[in-house]
């Protein structure tokens, strides 16, 4: 067995817990109320922490495979629609004296992010997406769509290196098994002057430490992501870098916690969720002491994710 090595770093990683098979399906069927079905997971991953970054990332980096991809994928709530990234990426590149298309969204989906981003036409935004179905829903809305790897699409054409004006990758490098090698290739495709966006979890996030969120492990994330392992992997890559973080609120965070706790997945509408707060005074005064904690332990900013803007040198 070859020994655990961080992504960032060649110093000796830290364990951090084992995550059995059995354990995975278990915490899948709790989130979803639904029983994986077979071949959803067989791998027994650990987690690891990189003492210089404090990223945290599974062994083996093994991906989640079609089948566990096709199942999480059939539930509305994988494909939240507008999300803060989005509004933010919009709101920098609007704000930037000059740029260019095209622009590619990488881990694209059926498009919703190019069809929010209303800075440029149709046929200078295109979609990447190893899912065949989003793709194709992707590409009947008006937009360049292509199934497959960045290295697929550059060898097929359909982009080429140095030829995007903006890359972007929302919720994706958690996912893939060489992050680094991942974010060199979408580097590889800006053009000089472009941009690179990424956005990830902020791990740990607020509610962690009281409720387990599997979708934040293996086999869907791979890796966890914090402002010190973003840095270090811009100076890997060579890269300038800005980090964009989206307001937090303590009382939020605690009714977020309050709600996981008392509920699970399960949507609660506002008025809901305070009334169970007035019904429950103690429980949710266990979670606002869990946040404030969470703050103490953890150094700002404490959104629960984290966009980042690469430059080339």
């Amino acid at each position: 067995m070859e020994p655990v090595a961080s992504p960032l770093s060649n110093r000796a990683p830290q364990h951090v817990r084992d995550l059995p098979a059995a354990f995975i399906r278990s915490a899948l069927h709790e989130y979803y109320a639904e029983a994986p079905p077979a071949g959803v997971c067989d791998t027994d991953y650990s987690l690891w922490e990189c003492p210089e970054t404090g990223l945290q990332f599974a062994a083996p980096p093994l991906q989640g495979n079609a089948a566990f991809y096709r199942w999480v994928g059939k539930f509305a709530s994988y494909y939240p629609g507008l999300r803060w990234d989005y509004t933010k990426v919009r709101e920098v590149v609007a704000g930037l004296a000059s740029w260019q298309g095209p622009l590619l969204d990488v881990g694209a989906g059926r498009g919703d992010f190019l069809a929010y981003f209303d800075l440029l036409a149709p046929g200078c935004k295109l979609g990447l997406d190893l899912n065949a179905d989003a793709v194709r829903d992707c590409a009947e809305r008006g937009f360049g769509a292509f199934c497959g790897t960045v290295d697929e699409a550059i060898s097929s054409g359909f982009v080429k290196p140095g030829g995007c004006g903006i890359v972007t990758a929302f919720h994706v490098l958690e996912h893939v098994e060489d992050p680094v090698g991942f974010a060199a290739s979408l580097v590889s495709l800006a053009a000089p002057t472009g941009r690179v966006f990424l956005s990830t979890p902020n791990s740990p996030m607020s509610f962690e430490g009281q409720w387990f969120d599997i979708l934040n492990h293996p086999p869907h994330h791979l890796t966890r992501w914090n402002p010190r392992a973003y840095a270090k992997l811009a100076s890997i890559l060579g890269c300038r870098i800005r980090m964009f973080h989206p307001p937090s609120s303590l009382l939020r965070d605690t009714f977020k916690l309050f709600q996981l706790l008392r509920h699970g997945t399960e949507t609660v509408s506002r008025s809901g969720k305070i009334k169970d707060a007035l019904v429950h005074p103690a429980a949710f005064a266990r979670c606002f002491a869990a946040q404030l904690r969470h703050r103490r332990q953890h150094p700002p900013p404490h959104s629960d994710v984290i966009l980042v803007e690469l430059t080339k040198q």
